[in-house]
C-alpha cells in the first residue's frame, strides 16, 4: 500500500491507497489540529512506518505535534502515543534546545522514524539533535545525540536508516544541516 502524510499548515491526516491508487483509508481530518494528545488527528506528520508483525502504523507526528502516534494499519483505530522519554507530550512546554546536560523533556521536531529488525523504534528528534530509541509500546530505551552542540536552524537528526545486514550493525543518521551522515 501507499501511505501519504503532509506538511502543509492544515495537514492533520494520513491517507492510505493501494499501489494502483484506490483509496483505502483516512486517519484524521484536514484542518483539524487539536494537539499532541488528540487521538484522531495529526499535526503535520513527517513520516510513517508500517510494522507488519503487529500490523501497526507508527507516525512521526512532529512538525506541529510532539509525538509518535500508533494506529492499526488496517482499520485506522488509535492504539497509543508517546513523547520524549516515553512520556506524555506537553505542547505548552517551550521548544528551546538544550545543548548540554539533561536532554529536553519534550520532543522538538519528530522527523525520522524507523523500526529495526529486533523491534525497536528509532525516532529522530531533529531540532533537539538527538535520536531516541523505544520499545514498540513506547517504553524509552536510550538516546544518542547527533552533533549536539550544533546550532543549525534545522537541527541535525533528520532521519534514521540501518545497514542492510540482518543484525543491522550500523545506524545511519543524515544530518542535513551539517551535510554529513553519522554512523
Amino acid at each position: 500500500n501507499v501511505w501519504i502524510t503532509g506538511n502543509g499548515d492544515k495537514d492533520a491526516q494520513i491517507l492510505k491507497f493501494t499501489k494502483t491508487g484506490k483509496f483505502l483509508l483516512q486517519i484524521g481530518h484536514h484542518g483539524i489540529i487539536k494537539g499532541s494528545n488528540d487521538t484522531e488527528n495529526m499535526g503535520r506528520p513527517a513520516g510513517i512506518v508500517i510494522f507488519p508483525k503487529t500490523n501497526e502504523a507508527f507516525v512521526a507526528d512532529g512538525y506541529r505535534n510532539r509525538r509518535v502516534v500508533v494506529y492499526d494499519a488496517e482499520t485506522g483505530a488509535y492504539k497509543r502515543h508517546w513523547g520524549a522519554y516515553g512520556n506524555k507530550p506537553d505542547d505548552a512546554a517551550p521548544r528551546t534546545r538544550v545543548y548540554e546536560g539533561a536532554g529536553s523533556p519534550q520532543f522538538n521536531l519528530v522527523h525520522g522514524l524507523r523500526i529495526s529488525n529486533d523491534g525497536l523504534v528509532y525516532v529522530g528528534d531533529r531540532s533537539n539533535n538527538r535520536l531516541q530509541v523505544f520499545k514498540l509500546d513506547g517504553t524509552f530505551v536510550k538516546e544518542a545525540y547527533i552533533s549536539r552542540p550544533s546550532h543549525a536552524n534545522e537541527g541535525t537528526a533528520f532521519d534514521v536508516g540501518f545497514s542492510p545486514d540482518k543484525q543491522q550493525q550500523f545506524v545511519f543518521v543524515p544530518d542535513g544541516s551539517n551535510k554529513k551522515v553519522h554512523i
